[in-house]
Parts: structure tokens; sequence; C-alpha cells
């Protein structure tokens, strides 16, 4: 049963996240204590639990006596997250081809290919940030596997505003069209190796994209 101070600390949890995750509190801004207990009506133990339980996920730094810092993702940090996301999509890539899925059970990947190419053609960024991410997400389910989710989710809350960042300050151009559905024609074909090839493909091709557009401003962490 869940107590009264668990409920808490999960609230205070979920908001301090959204507001991280949304940019509220932006990256290498500082927290105190005092504040988040102000700012969410609860004692200091629920705001300690919360904060302990997000250093774990990377999205913040607890520093003694210097208070809470909101992470940055320096350019060495989106290469590891980089390695870990592209590593558990293709297992799950390959683990879906195997499965010899029926087409009702593949179509939402078919429509969001559809959905990423009406965004490229009219370079709306958000539009394909979002549909990229569902496409995964969906394979992800498709796999089966929670822990392999939870472990590319966290991926995915410490990469996000990396990604957004750097599509804003560039074009939808740079990005291959074809990769997604060529992933999903593997998979239909139950194709394990070349669906583990082309996602890993894929994320290699964005790494690059993410660092190429930071190092060219001069963009050192974000």
């Amino acid at each position: 049963m869940t107590t009264l101070r668990e409920k808490s600390t999960d609230s205070v949890y979920q908001q301090l996240r959204t507001k991280i995750l949304s940019d509220e509190f932006r990256p290498g801004m500082q927290l105190l204590e005092r504040d988040l207990v102000s700012l969410f009506g609860v004692s200091r133990t629920p705001v300690r639990e919360a904060l302990v339980r997000l250093q774990k996920e990377n999205l913040l730094q607890i520093v003694p006596r210097h208070g809470i810092r909101v992470r940055q993702v320096s350019l060495p940090d989106i290469e590891a997250i980089h390695q870990v996301q592209s590593s558990l999509e293709a297992t799950a890539a390959g683990v879906v081809a195997s499965m010899n899925l029926r087409v009702k059970e593949l179509q939402p990947l078919d429509q969001l290919c559809n959905a990423m190419d009406r965004a490229h053609q009219k370079n709306d960024y958000a539009a394909w940030a979002s549909a990229d991410e569902a496409f995964f997400s969906h394979l992800l389910k498709l796999c089966g596997n929670p822990r392999l989710t939870q472990i590319v989710n966290e991926c995915w809350d410490q990469i996000r505003r990396v990604r957004d960042l750097t599509l804003r300050l560039s074009a939808l151009a740079d990005l291959p069209k074809a990769r997604h559905r060529a992933i999903v024609e593997a998979v239909r074909a139950g194709d394990s190796a070349t669906a583990e090839r082309l996602c890993r493909d894929y994320r290699a091709h964005c790494l690059q994209f993410q660092l190429d557009t930071l190092q060219r401003l001069r963009i050192l962490e974000v």
C-alpha cells in the first residue's frame, strides 16, 4: 500500500522531472532545496527523495554545500548516451524482426514513416521529432522487454534537448529520409541482422549530425 510520503515524493519527482525536460529548469540552473520545499508545499523529505531519484537518472547533480544543479550534457556524454541507445534499439529491432508479426501490428510504424515524410516536406522539426521518437517507442513496445525500454527512455530523457536544439539550428534536409522505412521493411521481412544494422547506422548518423552542429556553433555543453 502506497504511503502518503511516497505519494508526496512521486508528485515532487514528476513535477520536477517535467520542469527539467520542458526546459523550464534549464541546464546549468542552480536549485535550492528550501526553494523547492516552498514551491511544492511539502516537507524536505519528499523533496530530497525526489532529488536523489533524478540524480540517478542523470537529470540533476547534487553538490554538497552548493545545492542542486540541473545537469548539462557534454559532447562525451552525448556520444556515450548514443552508444547505449543505439545498441538497445538495434537489439529491439532484431527481436521484433524475429517475431513474424502481422501487418496490423506493424501498421503504426508505416503511419509514423508517413508522418515523418510530411514533416520533412514542411521542414517541421517538432512534428518530425515527435514521430521519430514515437517510431522507436512503438518498436520497443513490440519487443516486449520492459527493462530495455526503461533504459532507452532514460537515454531519451537525457538526449532530447540536444536533439531539439540541433534540429532547430539546422535543417531536416540534413537528416536521412529513408532509414525508418528501411528498418520497417527489414522487420517485415524477418531480417534481424539488417534491422539491427540499419538502426545502428541511423543512430550513428544522428550522433554525427548533433556533434557537427554543436561543434560548428562552438557549443560544448547543452
